[in-house]
């Protein structure tokens, strides 16, 4: 239930969305906020209905659970600090899931008119947009795909948990295969791992490989393109557990990443490699990688992202990944 109590910008200071923003520059929008408490149980937003508000959660919990067109459904928990229901006003177009209240909820629902409050503060219309690809991304359904073992795993967009997945999971990925990839040995830094795990998937994209389909599957590999100044070039990079080296991971992903890439306007690839990797640089010399030495043990390269031609994969597996990437990067318009 909707209250009429006026809302107050300290209140919104205070929420994890609004990490960074002066008090003062939430006053506009606070004015056109009203506070909202609602019971377990009670459904705040259905899949498929008209949009015409957003919610922003203080406390308490909800579930977001999306039906896929195949009948296959996805469920996520938004917790306090987050924002609900700004997809379908930034996209205006019906809402994408159901939200229903798990544990005793209170916040602020706003309309369009506080949505373009929300848009006209400053880095919020970047902030709005890359929440949105993120939570859509779980609703992308997982890729099989069968390694020439037989072996078959699950490709998806990267989610913004994946960082904890893949520091507390069950897969290995040892100082050696971090040092290879980071060139440093220490452990990478909590602000690296959310760099690395919270993209914007326009110009930072990440597939990663999972062993099981389910959103929760151990991740067993990752691979990127960080786009660069010039917005046709990019650097790529990936990485693979240790127990499921030499098995073609590492050949996938180049290709998936490739796709992703080309299809977005990106026509090279730069990398920066270890010169004693020689996985990685075997992977790279079959797209015509020619080296160069930047430093002390390490080499780096610049060629061109493979054609459709050029790869490997399967006519119909080559859509799928085209299909996947493009429904969330293109996601917000």
């Amino acid at each position: 239930m909707a209250d009429s109590i006026t809302v107050s910008a300290d209140e919104l200071a205070a929420l994890e969305f609004f990490a960074g923003c002066p008090t003062a520059s939430l006053v506009p929008l606070a004015a056109l906020l009203s506070p909202l408490t609602a019971p377990p149980g009670q459904i705040l937003m259905r899949q498929g209905e008209h949009a015409d508000s957003f919610l922003l959660i203080g406390s308490g919990r909800a579930s977001i659970v999306h039906a896929g067109a195949g009948g296959e459904t996805v469920e996520v928990e938004v917790t306090p600090g987050l924002i609900v229901g700004e997809i379908a006003l930034l996209r205006d177009a019906p809402r994408t899931a159901t939200v229903t209240v798990t544990e005793p909820l209170s916040g602020w629902a706003g309309g369009r008119e506080a949505i373009a409050a929300l848009l006209d503060m400053p880095h919020m219309m970047d902030k709005l947009v890359r929440t949105a690809r993120q939570r859509l991304a779980t609703f992308v359904t997982p890729i099989p795909v069968s390694l020439r073992d037989g072996t078959v795993m699950h490709l998806r967009p990267v989610l913004p948990g994946d960082n904890e997945r893949t520091v507390h999971g069950p897969v290995q990925f040892s100082s050696e295969t971090f040092y290879r990839r980071f060139q440093t040995t220490r452990a990478p830094t909590a602000t690296l791992m959310a760099y690395l795990f919270e993209v914007d998937y326009v110009d930072h994209f990440v597939w990663v490989l999972t062993d099981g389909a389910g959103m929760n599957s151990p991740i067993v590999a990752d691979a990127r393109y960080v786009r660069e100044e010039d917005p046709t070039v990019a650097e790529v990079a990936f990485i693979v557990g240790d127990d499921y080296q030499g098995r073609g991971i590492g050949s996938f992903l180049m290709e998936a990443v490739s796709v992703a890439a080309r299809s977005e306007g990106i026509r090279r690839f730069t990398a920066r490699v270890l010169s004693d990797n020689l996985a990685m640089r075997a992977i790279l010399d079959r797209y015509g990688a020619q080296w160069h030495r930047d430093d002390l043990g390490v080499v780096t390269t610049t060629f061109d992202v493979p054609l459709m031609r050029d790869l490997t994969l399967p006519a119909e597996l080559y859509r799928d990944i085209v299909a996947a990437a493009r429904q969330v990067i293109h996601a917000v318009g």
